[in-house]
């Protein structure tokens, strides 16, 4: 039978909610950059990102999301929290690192959680997170046939609640307003079985060749150190500005 997408993965007997892959490579990027110390990991799932971070050094963990029944990472904290709220206060300390993967996506106010997460982080903390690419190569052969965002569907929308599409120039200016300098970011994970990877190859090398954004990879993935907010991206020049002297036919002006 010609299958043309794998199943999910697990790690250590943990269920991974996301394409396979995409753990493994935002934790390589994390130890790029990252010493091992503290770690909490927002939208945990089973436990399987906290305990491969294990693995690699990171002590003093923490999880965090709506259900604790599928969680199982022996000696780690667990948090109940809904994401769409404040979170910061309720939370009483902070971390060295913070993961998020295909979180953000679901979250009314991807800003909001942004914010909350800024007060969570150590001063020198990090943040890595993960979430739809909507560049990927599919995603482009799904825009130019149908208009509409990949991974962002109506099916989507219905039985995930993919809510909150945001694309990789998107992501890097919001993280610098809100007090995040990206420091690395790529594409990860696929659910392409080898079949569909011989049989996509063409589309997938025209889509590389038209440049910007990573096209291999169903998952974007960043990692970002903690910094100070980007006063020029909060206050962005207002467009009628450009315009002085220019009468304002809606009485606008100020």
């Amino acid at each position: 039978m010609l299958r043309l997408r794998i199943s999910m993965e697990e790690y250590k007997g943990r269920h991974i909610g996301c394409a396979p892959g995409t753990h493994a490579a935002l934790v390589d990027m994390v130890c790029r950059h990252v010493k091992p110390g503290s770690a909490i990991d927002f939208g945990a799932h089973s436990g399987a990102l906290l305990t491969r971070l294990a693995d690699r050094g990171f002590v003093d963990l923490s999880g965090c999301d709506l259900d604790p029944t599928r969680f199982d990472v022996p000696g780690a904290a667990f948090h109940v929290l809904d994401l769409n709220k404040p979170f910061a206060e309720a939370l009483g300390r902070r971390y060295k690192l913070i993961t998020a993967t295909e979180v953000i996506e679901h979250l009314d106010s991807p800003r909001h959680f942004l914010s909350e997460v800024h007060k969570v982080l150590d001063e020198d903390g990090w943040l890595a997170l993960s979430l739809p690419n909507v560049a990927s190569w599919q995603g482009r052969v799904k825009f130019l046939l149908k208009g509409e965002l990949w991974g962002f569907g109506e099916r989507n929308y219905r039985t995930q609640r993919h809510i909150s599409p945001i694309t990789f120039e998107q992501m890097v200016m919001m993280l610098g307003e809100l007090g995040f300098e990206t420091v690395e970011m790529g594409a990860a994970g696929s659910f392409s079985s080898r079949w569909m990877q011989v049989l996509s190859f063409p589309i997938r090398m025209l889509m590389s060749l038209m440049g910007g954004a990573p096209t291999e990879g169903e998952a974007a993935i960043f990692l970002a150190r903690r910094t100070q907010p980007n006063a020029d991206l909060a206050f962005p020049t207002h467009y009628r500005s450009r315009w002085k002297g220019i009468p304002d036919r809606f009485g606008l002006d100020t």
